[in-house]
């Protein structure tokens, strides 16, 4: 019997384009394994560069997910954490579900206590704002605590996805969402690339 899954991306203004469309991207490569729901505070979010999004649903809805993905936004991510809706309506349980985050997404993880006192990673160029409210930043593309994963620098979602499809699966899981991605002539590559990266951030 297939098990199916409920993703939620939580998603807010201002949002980093290639992050979310990405991550949107790598989860549709698959059916009858999840379903995906887009999850904000209002009925549609625009990106960064403007382009409208409508989402499924508010992000409250995230208690009822199994894996719930947090976006990014240069912008975006700073004004979310002063929302007090955006930031009570998280109601997130890591014994439960699997979260990750991209980027500065791993701020609003830090934020709600989930990773206080914890290592965790975000884009390098956001490293030292993280360090400077407590943030244990480290220098790799992927950090996994637990069912916490954050992945730091737009193309660690190859990293991130890829986590999400082995623990809820298994690799081939992994390399079939990924597979298109992945330059001509140098699979073998980034297949050591990846499987290493995704080991290590588990230790």
């Amino acid at each position: 019997m297939n098990i199916m899954y409920k993703v939620g991306i939580v998603l807010f203004d201002d949002f980093t384009d290639v992050d979310f469309f990405l991550m949107y991207d790598l989860l549709g490569r698959t059916v009858g394994s999840w379903t995906v729901s887009i999850l904000g505070t209002k009925s549609e979010h625009h990106s960064h560069l403007g382009i409208e999004v409508k989402t499924d649903g508010h992000i409250s809805e995230v208690i009822n997910q199994d894996v719930v993905l947090i976006t990014s936004g240069k912008r975006g991510i700073p004004a979310v954490l002063q929302d007090t809706e955006f930031m009570s309506a998280l109601d997130l349980n890591p014994n439960t579900q699997l979260i990750g985050s991209i980027c500065a997404g791993s701020f609003v993880l830090h934020e709600l206590g989930l990773l206080k006192g914890k290592p965790l990673t975000t884009n390098p160029d956001a490293k030292a704002a993280l360090e400077s409210i407590g943030g244990d930043v480290q220098d790799q593309p992927l950090v996994v605590q637990g069912n916490i994963a954050t992945a730091g620098g737009c193309l660690s979602l190859m990293y991130l996805i890829g986590w999400l499809a082995e623990r809820l699966f298994d690799s081939n899981k992994r390399k079939a969402l990924q597979n298109q991605l992945i330059p001509a002539g140098q699979s073998e590559l980034f297949e050591t690339l990846i499987s290493k990266t995704i080991k290590q951030a588990e230790l």
